[in-house]
């Protein structure tokens, strides 16, 4: 028996906090930002984007003690480029966290149908998942200034 909810979850405006230097992520902005469904819990989506900024956050660490060093204390106050009022680097940083929610989020969505329609699915979720995990890295590597070009001689 197989069973899908195709009751949807409107997301509360509530705001995690990423710490004193990373910008907060807003759960409702990511609902609204990303393209879901809307059948994902509350308490699963804040678990997600949680364990995202801890991985993103992990990720910056050793970039973010040398903006500190430099006299920054906070993302959002680093010399960047603007884009809608907001720095570049508040948006790469925003993007690799929800990027990082939504691969989670497809590749634990993966197993609720297994009829033949959701081994079509879960096949092109694959693929979902990884252009996501690439988008994770991406931004990422922009945020440190590098290039997501990457090259190796045989």
């Amino acid at each position: 028996m197989d069973f899908t909810s195709d009751k949807t979850t409107d997301i509360p405006d509530e705001t995690l906090s990423s710490g004193d230097f990373f910008p907060d992520i807003s759960l409702r902005n990511y609902q609204l930002t990303v393209l879901t469904d809307g059948k994902v819990t509350t308490e699963r989506l804040k678990h997600t984007i949680i364990t995202a900024m801890i991985e993103v956050n992990r990720e910056l660490a050793d970039w973010k003690q040398t903006q500190i060093a430099a006299g920054f204390m906070s993302m959002a106050a680093i010399p960047a480029d603007h884009l809608g009022n907001e720095s570049e680097l508040v948006l790469l940083y925003r993007r690799a966290v929800y990027s990082h929610t939504k691969a989670g989020l497809t590749e634990r969505y993966r197993d609720t149908d297994t009829t033949d329609s959701g081994e079509k699915k879960a096949s092109a979720l694959g693929e979902t998942a990884d252009d996501l995990w690439r988008d994770v890295q991406w931004a990422i590597q922009r945020i440190k200034g590098e290039s997501h070009n990457i090259c190796e001689l045989i």
